[in-house]
């Protein structure tokens, strides 16, 4: 499925996407959607400002829309800087400037990053899901790796901060690592489809190869007859290839991301003026019934003799 990550923070939208990458799906950045909107984060939890992201993105592309909120808990600051973790300071080093300046001479150093993850999809339907990794605040900087807080944010299982940590050993424990799982499992819920991993994709690419198309977009574009054929099409197929006819005023690239978004498919692959698409269908994939054992034939048992006729009592002679 393509996605759009509704994030500017260019530390944010790599994180995201190492993280959802094995996961197969295509993502896009806010630029790559023609997306340049910074909505107000007006809610008051780490869910609702997620989803005012994810909405506004998912309105402007028409895909359906990615957006976390995350941020930094400090018990010794009754919880701030929270929701308003990013509006601590203009830069990250004064975000971090301030929180140490705030924390000094604190003896309870416990914290925590929460993150919300929200999914808005075209139909309107919603999906989130959180992730929470606890740990202290340190007195100065160690590490020079990721961004925010992570220098000052000690992982005591670790042994190590945010900052000190590589990718997959940060991926691992962070929150919005453990947010993006839990996402990935909703996912698979409310899609009924296994996740579609680099191998399976690769293998549905090489089966397009074999495809000839069951759909030609004209100068009519993407009417409403078009996406009732590709709907029934890939009910029955999951996996089909179209033709875009020169006629058409959209590219093949355009007609794949809309349809894919109207009907819920993933795009497996954009060539010339064809594309593939593909769709999970549960019921091609359910067991099919065995029929029925035929009943074993009766075994013929021998054969009674004929009644013998007594003597004496038969036919008189002519």
């Amino acid at each position: 499925m393509t996605f759009v990550l509704a994030t500017h923070n260019a530390g944010k939208l790599r994180e995201m996407r190492e993280l959802l990458r094995p996961y197969g799906h295509e993502l896009l950045s806010p630029a790559q959607a023609g997306f340049a909107e910074a909505p107000e984060e007006t809610g008051d939890t780490f869910g609702a400002n997620a989803l005012i992201k994810a909405k506004a993105c998912m309105l402007a592309t028409g895909l359906p829309s990615i957006a976390d909120d995350s941020g930094l808990c400090v018990d010794a600051l009754d919880g701030a800087p929270g929701v308003y973790s990013s509006r601590y300071g203009d830069s990250d080093k004064e975000r971090v400037d301030r929180l140490l300046r705030e924390m000094d001479g604190a003896a309870n150093r416990r914290a925590r990053f929460v993150c919300a993850v929200a999914c808005v999809f075209a139909g309107g339907a919603e999906l989130l899901s959180d992730g929470v990794c606890e740990g202290e605040i340190l007195t100065g900087r160690r590490g020079t790796g990721g961004f925010g807080y992570d220098p000052v944010f000690y992982v005591p299982g670790m042994g190590k901060t945010f900052a000190e940590l590589g990718d997959n050993e940060k991926n691992a424990v962070s929150h919005r690592g453990r947010a993006i799982r839990g996402f990935m499992e909703k996912l698979v819920k409310f899609s009924g489809a296994p996740p579609l991993t680099s191998k399976a994709r690769a293998e549905l690419r090489a089966r397009a190869n074999g495809l000839e198309p069951v759909l030609a977009i004209g100068k009519g574009g993407l009417g409403e007859s078009v996406a009732a054929s590709a709907d029934a099409a890939l009910t029955a197929r999951e996996l089909i290839k179209a033709r875009v006819l020169e006629t058409c005023p959209d590219t093949a690239a355009e007609c794949a991301a809309s349809l894919s978004a109207a009907l819920g498919a993933e795009v497996i692959q954009v060539i010339g003026r064809r594309f593939t698409l593909y769709r999970y269908n549960p019921e091609l994939h359910e067991p099919k019934p065995e029929p029925p054992k035929p009943k074993p034939a009766r075994k013929a048992g021998p054969k009674k003799p004929a009644p013998k006729t007594p003597r004496g009592k038969g036919r008189g002679r002519a």
